[in-house]
């Protein structure tokens, strides 16, 4: 059974026309192809502007991404309060969109989001918690 393809440009429409409040947004979860890697789930990760609320974000969020992929299971992420991990991997992602005038935006979150991650397992490693790599 052939995985479902998904159709990134209606996701990034529907999230940029729906919540204007999200100044980029990431994707996991999809094969070279564009396709699902997992049987129907997704990992949707953004960045909100600080004048959004969680519940706010999220109440707007889920209904947009539940119509663009519908028969999708997708997880979603607030990356403005998560630990470096969860940042470092969201960033690996496909972008599937960067508001206007929020480049900077996304090139901070992407340089601190790997920096942050780094530092981390260095202190790992220099406690004995993880082995050298």
């Amino acid at each position: 059974m052939k995985s479902q393809k998904i159709d990134l440009r209606k996701i990034a429409e529907t999230l940029r026309e729906q919540c204007p409040f999200i100044l980029f947004a990431m994707l996991n979860g999809l094969d070279e192809e564009g396709r699902l890697k997992w049987l129907g789930n997704l990992e949707l990760s953004v960045l909100v502007g600080s004048d959004t609320g969680t519940w706010s974000a999220l109440e707007q969020i889920i209904p947009a991404i539940s119509a663009a992929v519908p028969d999708v299971f997708c997880d979603v992420t607030l990356l403005n309060r998560v630990d470096a991990i969860t940042r470092f991997r969201a960033v690996h992602g496909l972008c599937l969109f960067i508001r206007e005038g929020r480049e900077q935006h996304f090139h901070k979150f992407v340089l601190h989001a790997n920096l942050d991650y780094r530092i981390m397992r260095a202190h790992q490693r220099r406690n004995g918690i993880i082995e050298n790599e």
